[in-house]
């Protein structure tokens, strides 16, 4: 018994030692969805308690649906590809865009949501973590536009079409009914990438920087010339524009050229 013992104690430090590695925000989104959609696929707690309700934050004051919505994937199949998904990409932004700045990545992940939840009115859409996962994903694919993305082990093709391929897939193979939650984190990606790295990119203003109390609450300094500054624009010295793209479930990604 004294053997496997020790084999369990070693397993359990290595997989300990694996997630204090994961950069912050990542770590939060890896545990938070780990952690929310087992307790509401198992019901544990009443799913219905995650979902997002303008009328329950402002009346009931449960402002705990303002996070929890993006945190609840299907416990199945399905959601745990999301969950791999998710974490590869954003792992991906936090180490190589976003590297030394998560502040500016949780602000894009804070400004994403906030923009997807107007879509609540529009199509009564309750849970928004697909559109969160479509987000990441989006400014993966923005800064990677010509990195080739084998899906499926099969299927190849440039990862600025990656967004539309799983919107796609979940509407002819998952819903069978338009993705809103999806096309809203698109949207949100799309609109963040146009004033935080496109118009400064081109010598226009940062419209949307993090704001200072964000750098407080993750203990770091904001950088100066700051509403000039793009977020997360990759550089000519950035080695994911240099080499081939790291690797993923359904295979891995190079760049063409």
């Amino acid at each position: 018994m004294a053997p496997a013992t020790r084999s369990m104690s070693s397993d359990g430090a290595q997989i300990a030692n694996w997630f204090s590695n994961v950069p912050t925000c990542t770590r939060f989104l890896l545990a938070g969805t780990i952690a929310v959609s087992i307790m509401a696929g198992l019901w544990i707690v009443n799913p219905y308690l995650f979902a997002f309700s303008w009328t329950q934050i402002w009346t009931k004051f449960q402002i705990w649906r303002v996070l929890t919505a993006v945190l609840m994937f299907p416990l199945n199949l399905h959601g745990l590809f999301c969950v791999i998904m998710l974490y590869q990409y954003s792992n991906d932004l936090e180490r190589q865009e976003f590297a030394g700045r998560t502040a500016d990545y949780a602000w894009f992940l804070i400004f994403c949501t906030a923009a997807m939840y107007p879509g609540h009115w529009l199509s009564e859409s309750t849970y928004f973590a697909d559109g969160l996962l479509m987000a990441v994903t989006t400014l993966w694919a923005l800064h990677r536009p010509n990195t080739i993305v084998k899906f499926m082990f099969a299927f190849q093709f440039p990862a600025r079409y990656l967004p539309y391929v799983l919107m796609s897939i979940e509407y002819l193979l998952v819903r069978h009914s338009f993705p809103y939650s999806m096309a809203y984190g698109w949207g949100a990606t799309q609109l963040y990438y146009y004033l935080a790295v496109d118009l400064p990119a081109r010598g226009g203003i940062n419209y949307i920087p993090t704001p200072q109390l964000v750098y407080r609450m993750l203990g770091q300094v904001r950088r100066a010339n700051n509403r000039h500054a793009s977020s997360g624009v990759a550089s000519t010295s950035n080695p994911i524009h240099q080499a081939p793209g790291g690797g993923h479930f359904w295979g891995t990604g190079r760049r063409l050229g």
